[in-house]
């Protein structure tokens, strides 16, 4: 959903000429009619394969100290074409990539009106391989909101199959309106320039300028009566899992979420708590502020999980930190110097291509959105500051891609599948789930101090989504203004939650929880962004027992993790490992390096 980009591939949206018949759905009362006249005209758009709203990937070809492992089966060429898959309104299969399935279903664009034009989700399935104890299919969301579950599958499906068990299907799919980006997008964000948001200072006015800008040039191209961004509300995207359930001759859904995602789960479970046989959210943002569009209680750890970094590094060792040195507040010491010497002179990296700059901005990015996977980023941002210390150019210039917005552009190119940019789809959909508060400049001041409060490090990454949604100007036909818990729900939900995750604290799993009647809560002791970014076998053996017998944790149920950032495994001697128990750790291993990063600089 890339508003910057006026060029129309014709693979990008389809017109059908007959409306799609109304399906039937359940627990509409307090879906809230915003807009209400029909127009004549009839536009489908058809998401084939969603790109993502920020993908910060810390993992590319690059030989580096202390290189982290990649898996090969979550990195490599996605050359199905979607695009000859044609979309229909029964769920067709076709076989795709290494003994998978995908489909394009089309679903009602509004499920309020009984001819409403269709949407086309693609749909990316690994079978079950244990067909005699087949326990159903198992929804995935990557988070986002806009991540693409069917590249999610790619990442990481394989061994979520491993973790929950070979009984289940496992499906991703790309959640409506969003779309293809194209370098136009890297031309906007090159803009931005060096500054970080802050409320206190000019660059208000260029961040708040910027906001309005998107938020025009987005009505222009999402809105009107039957603009996409009027349909993409998760309350919309709930009705889709629905109906994808119904297709896949299912009751109940079966389904893990994280972060974004743990928000789809709680407005599921909310709306139809009738329909849930198994359903985790996982990196819990709190639903209710996220529906406010505040984003104001999610970074109230952000600084324990950056603090890790000088902690873990000390305890590592020189061997496995790059950084290391005689205590934490030495390398915490080394890394503001660092800090403040790029803030004074920014630092040329002539050998990247094209050439880049290495500023506060970027090295700050690289810590917040690192202390997402600290086990995967945490020795590249120690390397960084050390390449920074010694002025070696070589490292930089390998890492000059995790660091700076190297995008060349190529206006007339066909975007690549595997190239995950920027687009609009968090804002479309976010700020269309809100309330709908309007800008007020002394209020933002107020908000922006709050976040300030929490986490300097990450108030002025997070704070603008606040902005945008205070400046958006599409409005949902509907969006869901209910409850967003249940006194009960067919099956118990389970809340995971790190004990210190940088965007959505323990706190907040524990309030979800209580919203919930019946649902069960374990703790990962671990620094990161949802389960997955550290390898637990506990938490693990939990998951499976849970989709698998519906098993809850105990009460205070806590698991520790098999390894952690720097020092590496703490199982001991793995040689003791049962061969399923090695092969669970492999599978969270390979996990936690591919799992994606979603959200905007």
């Amino acid at each position: 959903m890339d508003v910057f980009d006026d060029v129309k591939l014709k693979s990008e949206a389809h017109v059908f000429q007959q409306p799609i018949a109304k399906v039937s759905k359940s627990s509409v009362c307090h879906r809230r009619t915003v807009f209400g006249r029909r127009s004549k005209l009839l536009v489908v758009v058809a998401s084939v394969v969603t790109l993502v709203w920020y993908h910060y990937d810390f993992l590319h070809d690059t030989e580096l100290p202390n290189p982290v492992p990649r898996s090969p089966q979550n990195f490599g060429a996605d050359d199905f074409d979607w695009y000859a898959l044609s979309p229909s309104r029964d769920l067709n299969w076709t076989s795709c990539y290494s003994g998978e399935k995908c489909a394009r279903l089309l679903l009602p664009l509004d499920y309020d009106t009984p001819d409403s034009p269709a949407t086309a989700i693609a749909l990316r399935m690994i079978p079950a391989t244990d067909l005699e104890n087949y326990r159903g299919t198992i929804f995935l969301n990557p988070g986002g909101p806009g991540g693409s579950g069917t590249d999610f599958v790619r990442r990481v499906g394989q061994n979520i199959s491993r973790v929950v068990g070979p009984s289940f299907d496992i499906l991703g799919f790309d959640p409506r309106g969003t779309g293809r980006s194209t370098p136009s997008r890297d031309i906007w964000d090159i803009q931005e320039g060096h500054q970080l948001l802050n409320a206190s200072d000019s660059s208000l006015g260029l961040f708040h300028s910027r906001a309005k800008l998107l938020a025009q040039r987005c009505e222009d191209r999402l809105g009107g009566e039957w603009g996409i961004g009027r349909f993409v509300t998760t309350a919309n995207v709930v009705s889709d899992m629905l109906q994808i359930n119904k297709q896949l001759g299912q009751d109940k859904l079966q389904y893990w979420g994280f972060s974004y995602g743990s928000v789809l789960g709680q407005y599921f479970a909310a709306m139809h708590p009738d329909k849930v046989k198994r359903l985790i959210v996982d990196g819990v943002y709190e639903a209710e502020d996220y529906r406010r569009g505040r984003w104001g209680t999610n970074i109230v750890d952000a600084e324990h999980v950056a603090d890790a970094f000088f902690t873990f590094c000390h305890q590592a060792g020189a061997e496995k930190c790059s950084l290391h040195d005689s205590s934490p507040e030495r390398i915490r010491e080394r890394f503001l110097r660092v800090l403040d010497e790029v803030e004074k002179s920014p630092v040329g990296v002539p050998g990247a291509e094209p050439p880049a700059i290495v500023t506060r901005k970027a090295l700050i990015t690289q810590l917040f959105f690192g202390s997402y996977k600290p086990l995967v980023s945490y020795p590249i941002i120690a390397n960084t500051i050390r390449a920074l210390e010694t002025g070696d150019q070589n490292i930089l210039t390998a890492l000059a891609p995790q660091l700076v917005n190297l995008a060349e552009c190529q206006c007339d190119a066909v975007s690549d599948l595997n190239n995950l940019a920027d687009n609009e789809a968090t804002y479309s959909i976010a700020c269309s789930d809100s309330d709908g508060t309007q800008w007020d400049e002394d209020a933002f001041r107020e908000h922006y101090a709050t976040l300030e409060g929490q986490s300097p490090l990450g108030a002025p990454l997070w704070a603008y989504l606040h902005m945008q949604c205070l400046e958006w100007k599409i409005r949902p036909k509907t969006r869901w203004t209910g409850s967003l818990g249940a006194q009960s729900t067919s099956h118990p939900i389970l809340v995971l939650s790190a004990r210190y995750d940088p965007v959505t604290p323990l706190a907040d799993a524990r309030l979800v929880q209580t919203r919930f009647g019946g649902a069960g809560l374990l703790v990962q002791e671990s620094y990161g962004h949802c389960s997955l970014s550290s390898p637990s076998l506990c938490t693990a053996r939990h998951v499976r027992e849970y989709f698998i017998n519906g098993t809850l944790p105990e009460e205070g149920a806590v698991c520790g993790v098999d390894e952690l950032p720097f020092i590496g495994s703490v199982q001991g001697d793995v040689q003791t490992l049962s061969s399923e128990d090695a092969e669970l750790l492999d599978a969270l291993r390979d996990a936690a390096t591919a799992m994606p990063v979603y959200n905007r600089l």
